[in-house]
C-alpha cells in the first residue's frame, strides 16, 4: 500500500557529505537531450570504516556519480552475459509518470540517453524499485506499475505491466498486463526470467476486507503472494498460482533464478490467524504512531500482534511452478507487530550456489538489537547460518528494504538506507528534508567483513538498490527529489 512509503522523504536536494564529490546532473529527458547533458565527475575515494570488529581495511573508489533531478524510484542492474549496466527511475513530467532505462557499456562511466518504458498512454507509479531482468537472446524486460482510485481501496487499485525490449533498451514495445482479475492493490513485485526464456513474476495481492478476532482487527488489509508465468517471452502469461495466502501487505518481495535452475522467492511472512498475541498498542515503537513517540487520536490501547518475519522458497519441479519447498524461516526473529514495515529482504546466489540473504527486523529478541542481518544458507535455503548483524540498534532503526548482489570474487555487497535520527522514535512518516545515510557493507566469501559503513548521505529515501559484475558494484538510491547512481570499485 502507498504510504509515501513510510520514511520516504521528498525535501530540499541534500549533499553527498561523507566524501568531497562533484555531483552530475541530468536535463529532463526532452527532444533536446544530448548525450553531452550528461557531465562525469572526478574518481574519489571512500575511506574505510572502523568500528566494525574484526573488519579488513578496504577502501572504496567511485568511477563515476551522476544524479537525475526530479526522478525517482532508481533502480540499477547488470546483465551477467554483456556485462551492461541498465539504470532505471521514474520522472512526472507534465502530469503523466513515466519510467525511463539507460544502459552503459562501459562500467558506469558513460551512459545513454533515457528511453521512455511505459506506453505513452498509460501512466506509471511505483512503489518500490523496478525489476529490470534478461532474456537468452539479451531481451530486456521491465516491471512497472498503474493506479487507479477505487472506492473500496484507499490507496486505490494497482496493476502491474510489464515492457519488452529486443534491440538493448532503445525503444520497448506496448507494455502487456500480466495478471487478469478482480480488482485489487496488485504490487511489491519481483521479476525472474529463466535460461529458457520463461518470465515469472510475483508480486502481491492485496484485499480490502479485514480480518478481526474478538473484535479486534487483527489485520485491515490482508494479502497473497502470488505468482503468475510467461513461456512465450511476456506475450500471455498463465493461470495465477498462490505461493502463500498470508503475508506482510507491503513489504517489498524478491524473486530470482537458483543455479538449480529453480525459482527461489523471499518475502516476509505473516500468519494472522495464528502467531497472534495482545498488546498495548503503546509498547511497540514498530506500530503505527507518530515519530515522536505520541500515538494519533482515537488510537485503541490494545491491539493484537502478529509475526512478520523473513521466509524463503523455491520450485521443484524444474522451474514449472507446481510444486514448491516448504517455506523455511531465514531467522526465527519472532517479530510481533501490528503495522506493515515497508522492510523487504534481499537475496543473491555466488559462484559456488550459496545463498546469501539480508533483511531488516524490530524484534526484541533479535540477537544484537533491532536492525539489519544477514545470513547464507549451503542447502538452497533449507536452512541458514548464524545470523551476522550489519547495522543495529538498541532502542529504534527505522525498517527499510535491502538490496543485496555478489561480484565475480563472491563477495557480497549489501545495502539500505540509515535513517535514524533523534527526532524519530517510532514508526511513522518523516518530515519532509530529514536527512540520513546510505549504508554499505561487503562480505568477503570466506565471511570477512570488508567493509561496513555509510557512502553517501542526504535526504535518503528508503529505495537503495545494487548490482555487480566482475568487481564492480553499482548502487542507486533516492535523495530528496533526485536520483542518484554510482559505480564503486574495492581497492
Amino acid at each position: 500500500m502507498n504510504k509515501n512509503l513510510l520514511y520516504g522523504v521528498a525535501g530540499t536536494i541534500g549533499i553527498v557529505a561523507i566524501i568531497a564529490i562533484s555531483l552530475v546532473f541530468f536535463v529532463p529527458p526532452s527532444a533536446n537531450t544530448k548525450q553531452s547533458d550528461l557531465i562525469q565527475d572526478t574518481k574519489t575515494v571512500i575511506p574505510p570504516t572502523t568500528d566494525v570488529k574484526e573488519q579488513t581495511v578496504q577502501q572504496l573508489s567511485t568511477v563515476n556519480l551522476r544524479k537525475i533531478i526530479n526522478a525517482s524510484n532508481p533502480s540499477i542492474s547488470v546483465n551477467q552475459d554483456t556485462e551492461t549496466v541498465y539504470a532505471s527511475f521514474v520522472k512526472t513530467e507534465s502530469q503523466q509518470i513515466n519510467v525511463y532505462l539507460m544502459s552503459s557499456n562501459d562500467d558506469g562511466k558513460t551512459f545513454s540517453e533515457p528511453a521512455q518504458v511505459n506506453d505513452v498512454s498509460v501512466a506509471a507509479q511505483m512503489w518500490n524499485t523496478i525489476p529490470i531482468r534478461f532474456g537468452p537472446n539479451d531481451e530486456i524486460y521491465v516491471a512497472w506499475m498503474t493506479t487507479a482510485e477505487h472506492p473500496d481501496f484507499p490507496w486505490g487499485i494497482t496493476e502491474i505491466r510489464i515492457s519488452k525490449s529486443i534491440d538493448g533498451g532503445k525503444t520497448f514495445g506496448p507494455s502487456i498486463n500480466p495478471v487478469k482479475g478482480d480488482a485489487s492493490e496488485k504490487a511489491f513485485f519481483d521479476l525472474a526470467v529463466s535460461d529458457t526464456g520463461t518470465l515469472y513474476l510475483s508480486y502481491l495481492d492485496s484485499m480490502t476486507n479485514q480480518y478481526e478476532k474478538e473484535g479486534f482487527e487483527v489485520i485491515g488489509y490482508p494479502s497473497s503472494y502470488k505468482l503468475v508465468k510467461s513461456i512465450d517471452g511476456g506475450k500471455t502469461f498463465g493461470d495465477i498460482i498462490t505461493l502463500d495466502n498470508q503475508n506482510c501487505v507491503c513489504c517489498q518481495t524478491s524473486s530470482l533464478m537458483g543455479p538449480d535452475g529453480e525459482v527461489y522467492f523471499a518475502w516476509r511472512d505473516l500468519q494472522y490467524e495464528s502467531d497472534v498475541k495482545t498488546t498495548n498498542t503503546s509498547d511497540n515503537p514498530y506500530n503505527y504512531g507518530n515519530a515522536n513517540g505520541t500515538l494519533p487520536e482515537n488510537t485503541k490501547p490494545t491491539t493484537f500482534e502478529t509475526i512478520r518475519d523473513i521466509s524463503i522458497m523455491h520450485t521443484t519441479d524444474n522451474a514449472n511452478g507446481n510444486e514448491f519447498s516448504s517455506p523455511s524461516k531465514v531467522s526465527p526473529d519472532k517479530w510481533y507487530l501490528n503495522a506493515c514495515p515497508d522492510a523487504g529482504p534481499g537475496m543473491a546466489f555466488d559462484s559456488k550456489g550459496r545463498l546469501h540473504v539480508a533483511w531488516f527486523t524490530g524484534s526484541e529478541t533479535a540477537p544484537d538489537g533491532l536492525g539489519y542481518y544477514y545470513a547464507y544458507s549451503d542447502d538452497s535455503g533449507q536452512t541458514f547460518s548464524k545470523v551476522l548483524p550489519l547495522l543495529t540498534d538498541k532502542e529504534f532503526i527505522p525498517p527499510t528494504m535491502v538490496s543485496v548482489a555478489t561480484d565475480s570474487s563472491d563477495n557480497i555487497w549489501i545495502t539500505f538506507a540509515d535513517q535514524r535520527s533523534p527526532d524519530v522514535v517510532r514508526y511513522s512518516s518523516i518530515e519532509e528534508g530529514h536527512l540520513g545515510k546510505v549504508h554499505l557493507v561487503i562480505i568477503d566469501k570466506n565471511q570477512k567483513t570488508l567493509f561496513n559503513g555509510p557512502v553517501a548521505s542526504g535526504a535518503i529515501h528508503e529505495f537503495v538498490d545494487i548490482s555487480a559484475t566482475n568487481d564492480i558494484a553499482h548502487m542507486a538510491w533516492k535523495d530528496g527529489r533526485d536520483a542518484k547512481f554510482v559505480s564503486l570499485v574495492m581497492q
